[in-house]
């Protein structure tokens, strides 16, 4: 008997260190599951929008796709994206791991939204014999959730180039023409752009 008791409790003892050890290191694999966050989830265009990975398990690959596009946009952890145009985003995140891999697909989750028209100005005159300064007043305003106006962008010649960054500047046309002008303006949110064409026409400058 004496015996048989050693035994029985030989045995228990290897059982609680079978449970204990379980305990410790776990059991089965620890396969990927994914999962993640982003902030802002709703923002003016163009907004760089920051991605969190929350996945569990062992991970040791990710691959974003931003715009559902089936084309791998980023493979770290926790990347930034610049969504450029106003739409409806879906997200996905795949991660992979020596157990296996695992997707989460997030339906309709950023949504970008185009800023409203809030550029405006004037010109005087619009009409001018010979060369002088033309006065352009920029007229702009925007929703209080839109900030405050913090810069302008002036054309006043149709090139592509910038001639002003002032807000209310002056500007002279050496040669003859009818001229379009455009002014972009930008909050902190986002920038609105308008273009008066054929706006500006300048006589008696000679060729």
């Amino acid at each position: 008997m004496t015996g048989r008791g050693t035994m029985n409790r030989i045995l228990v003892v290897a059982a609680l260190l079978v449970i204990a050890l379980a305990g410790i290191v776990g059991c089965g694999t620890d396969a990927p599951e994914a999962d993640f966050d982003a902030s802002p989830l709703r923002a003016y265009a163009p907004e760089e929008v920051q991605f969190t990975d929350q996945s569990q398990g062992n991970v040791t690959s990710w691959a974003w796709d931003f715009n559902s596009d089936g084309v791998v946009d980023s493979v770290l952890q926790n990347p930034q994206y610049e969504f450029a145009n106003p739409g409806t985003y879906t997200v996905s995140l795949t991660v992979s791991g020596t157990d296996g891999n695992d997707t989460e697909v997030k339906s309709e989750y950023i949504e970008l939204i185009p800023c409203p028209n809030f550029a405006d100005f004037i010109a005087e005159p619009t009409s001018m014999d010979g060369r002088h300064p033309i006065q352009f007043t920029d007229l702009s305003s925007s929703d209080p959730s839109l900030g405050t106006v913090i810069g302008w962008e002036w054309d006043f010649n149709s090139d592509g180039r910038i001639d002003s960054t002032e807000q209310n500047p002056t500007y002279t046309y050496l040669r003859n023409g009818v001229y379009s002008a455009t002014l972009t303006v930008t909050t902190a949110e986002c920038e609105d752009t308008l273009t008066r064409q054929e706006y500006i026409t300048i006589t008696g400058c000679g060729t």
